[in-house]
């Protein structure tokens, strides 16, 4: 049989001038844990770790795997401690067999059928590009439903057997901060897209292009963009989870589909991007405001009149989340985990373990 590898695709955490505390461990770890075909660094991490996305800190100047890149199904880990630090040691799983030929699969945060989806190209889009793409025009025939081989017209000149993926606009985004004394004003709209259809070209003249249908998935209509279709082979799976900046905060503006509330595995939009600082792979925790009470001693209740002066209780934990992809002045981001349904503006900050 074939032995399937696993690659941890991981990072050791950015040096920082202070030592990282010890990762907070769980009460039940087993002695031993062996590595399974289809395993996930979130699965992994969880077996060991209160906190699954401090794993780095397991293997950090580890002598006692020399190579945490390659590691197998069947493989055994289990913790030692190294200076008062919990470390993971491995003992490797030795088959005695023909020699066959070792495939590498990564091991992805998420599962890759989920990662898939999330790393999709183009899913946020500014304003100011979709006014600029090509929009779909119609069909010379009317019709509003199209299946695989039907022509559809585009409102620009592309380029003969070029391939093309329409989109449809579904939710706008919007920040607008304020000046402050070490930051400029920041105004910045951006709007997700649902994948429609592909299509490849199959005529052009000075002002408008005719495109087959390849393959759809919800009907397509008038005014959908369309954005260049990029086969570079399947997007990169591995994201490696790290620790912000202490003074980095945003807000959770909304979900990628538009639902009210929001749960683990989904998809959001944070109003911090790249320009920001954000980076792919930053954690944070997530806090909903805690509750209003009014009234004076003996007789407090909950916020029930807004002229009414009140105080404020301590913010709720309602779960984590992951930076996958950076934009300018947004982020798209995953809910690791959801304590709770929660609804957008719920705030992100670092974690503090």
């Amino acid at each position: 049989m074939k032995q399937l590898g696993i690659i941890l695709s991981f990072m050791l955490f950015i040096p920082s001038l202070f030592a990282a505390p010890s990762p907070l461990l769980k009460k039940d770890i087993p002695e031993v844990y062996i590595v399974k075909k289809g395993d996930t660094l979130w699965d992994i991490s969880g077996v060991f770790l209160e906190n699954p996305w401090s794993w780095p800190q397991l293997w950090e100047k580890n002598s006692y795997i020399k190579n945490p890149h390659l590691i197998y199904p069947g493989d055994r880990l289990h913790l030692i401690w190294v200076n008062g630090q919990p470390k993971l040691s491995l003992k490797k799983h030795v088959k005695l067999s023909p020699k066959a030929r070792v495939i590498r699969d990564p091991i992805t945060t998420l599962p890759g059928y989920l990662m898939l989806e999330y790393v999709a190209e183009n899913k946020l889009i500014s304003q100011e590009s979709a006014k600029s793409q090509p929009q779909v025009l119609g069909a010379s025939d009317e019709r509003g439903y199209l299946s695989v081989g039907d022509i559809v017209w585009a409102d620009q000149p592309l380029a003969p057997t070029t391939q093309w993926r329409v989109y449809r606009i579904e939710e706008t985004f919007e920040r607008d901060d304020a000046a402050t004394e070490t930051q400029p004003a920041v105004e910045a709209k951006v709007m997700t897209l649902k994948e429609i259809a592909d299509l490849t070209v199959t005529a052009a003249d000075e002002t408008t292009s005719q495109l087959r249908v390849d393959t759809y998935r919800q009907e397509i209509s008038q005014n959908d963009i369309l954005l260049p279709l990029l086969v570079s082979g399947e997007p990169n799976l591995s994201f490696s989870p790290s620790t912000p900046p202490e003074s980095m905060t945003a807000n959770v503006i909304g979900q990628l589909e538009g639902r009210s509330y929001i749960s683990s595995f989904d998809v959001v939009v944070l109003d911090r991007g790249h320009l920001d600082g954000v980076e792919s792979g930053y954690v944070f925790d997530l806090f909903k405001p805690g509750a209003k009470v009014q009234g004076k001693k003996g007789s407090y209740h909950y916020k029930d009149n807004p002229f009414a002066g009140s105080t404020q209780l301590g913010e709720v934990s309602v779960g984590k989340l992951m930076v996958l992809r950076p934009y300018e002045r947004f982020s798209l981001a995953v809910v690791m985990q959801s304590l709770e349904p929660f609804k957008p503006g719920v705030i992100a900050v670092p974690p503090t373990r």
